[in-house]
């Protein structure tokens, strides 16, 4: 790992982001905060938007995003061995703030020992303590200053346990238009009109894809058999996830099959699509944003998922359906996620032009309400943390 330089007289943040949802979100606050704080240093754990926007990043971010019990354990030893160093050199060298973004399994043992330093600790993204493992607040509370929030009935659960909190909405509400143009996306990819396009998103994350690419092509297949003029976009993040996919196409002699595989351009493939098959996660608020019927889907390793369900607190994971409080769009998950039952539902929403609407109205309710000025919200919220006028 390099070594933090100290610059004094610089103001100086940390900020550790664990994957691509969370290098977004820190992206657009490190250039609002630029327009507050022009002669601040960023530096921690960051990804390519990060990067891009001025933060220095001294491992790669890849590193942090492994999801599930079992893939936790086999990464563990590096995962506690890149924290401890990051420990040490913030302790040795004193950031005048430090901002954890998501990763609260990897963010808050390192916040917890800052705040104990005398480091305010801000953490954007509030765990989902409303949906399981709420127990968790009183430890939240031990390593946060500030908390801040993407959804609007989050601050009163945070107030209530004395934890100071901020909604501030949720970034990507102001990324996705209000209105989607779909024809001006689909001639932007040069799809033609003909086409019934179906976008794939197994994850962002390695784990993820090893666990979903196989499902995701089989279901390919058995949907180009109903739909013979179906196109296939996969969007990727990186491309180590890309040659996963490419190797279970490979893998199942599926090269024939019309996948159109992407590096990015994710946004664009949801509003170019007739339906999204996508694993659950952050990626399921996007598609809601791009007003396209969705069917959310995920696996884990039995005793991850045995572990994790045990735990929650609500019958639905995927976002749109907890921000509408029902299922508003379908979830098979584990035993539930075969092709077969994949195909099913997602042709039920093909075939249903009104349902789509409908859906698509629903989509654009929720939308609107998560559209308030986050990364500006959230900035001013820092430089009131720092003692400072926004």
């Amino acid at each position: 790992m390099q070594r933090i330089l100290n610059t004094h007289g610089r103001l100086r943040i940390a900020v550790v982001a664990g994957e691509s949802s969370g290098d977004l979100l820190g992206s657009q606050l490190i250039l609002a905060l630029k327009q507050r704080l022009p002669h601040a240093e960023f530096f921690g754990i960051a990804g390519p938007k990060m990067q891009a926007a001025g933060c220095t990043s001294f491992v790669p971010m890849e590193k942090l995003a492994v999801r599930g019990y079992l893939e936790v354990i086999r990464h563990l030893p590096e995962l506690l061995r890149i924290r401890r160093q990051l420990k040490r050199q913030l302790l040795a060298d004193k950031p005048d703030l430090f901002i954890g973004i998501d990763a609260p399994d990897f963010n808050f043992g390192l916040e917890k020992a800052l705040k104990q330093a005398g480091i305010p600790t801000i953490h954007y993204v509030g765990p989902s303590v409303w949906a399981w493992r709420s127990e968790r607040l009183k430890k939240i509370g031990q390593c946060v200053s500030h908390m801040l929030l993407l959804f609007p009935f989050e601050e009163k659960i945070y107030q209530e346990a004395s934890i100071p909190a901020t909604y501030v909405g949720h970034p990507l509400a102001e990324i996705f238009p209000a209105v989607p143009d779909q024809p001006a996306v689909r001639e932007v990819l040069e799809i033609p009109a003909q086409k019934a396009v179906f976008t794939l998103l197994p994850g962002s994350r390695q784990s993820e894809v090893e666990m979903l690419a196989a499902l995701f092509v089989e279901t390919a297949r058995k949907l180009l058999e109903r739909y013979p003029n179906a196109l296939f976009l996969v969007p990727f993040v990186t491309r180590e996830t890309r040659l996963l996919f490419e190797q279970e196409i490979w893998k199942q002699g599926a090269q024939a099959l019309p996948f159109r595989l992407m590096f990015g351009h994710a946004h664009e493939a949801m509003q170019a699509a007739d339906v999204i098959l996508l694993a659950s996660g952050t990626a399921t608020l996007e598609a809601m944003m791009s007003r396209q019927p969705m069917v959310v889907t995920y696996r884990l390793s039995s005793l991850t998922y045995r572990m994790v369900k045990r735990k929650l607190r609500l019958p639905y994971v995927s976002l749109p359906n907890v921000l509408a409080g029902q299922f508003i769009v379908p979830e098979l998950l584990q035993d539930d996620a075969t092709a077969d039952n994949l195909v099913q539902a997602i042709s039920n929403l093909y075939d249903d032009k009104r349902l789509a609407t409908r859906l698509s109205q629903r989509f654009a309710d929720l939308h609107l309400s998560l559209r308030c000025g986050a990364a500006e919200r959230a900035a001013d919220a820092v430089c009131s943390v720092l003692g400072m006028r926004a």
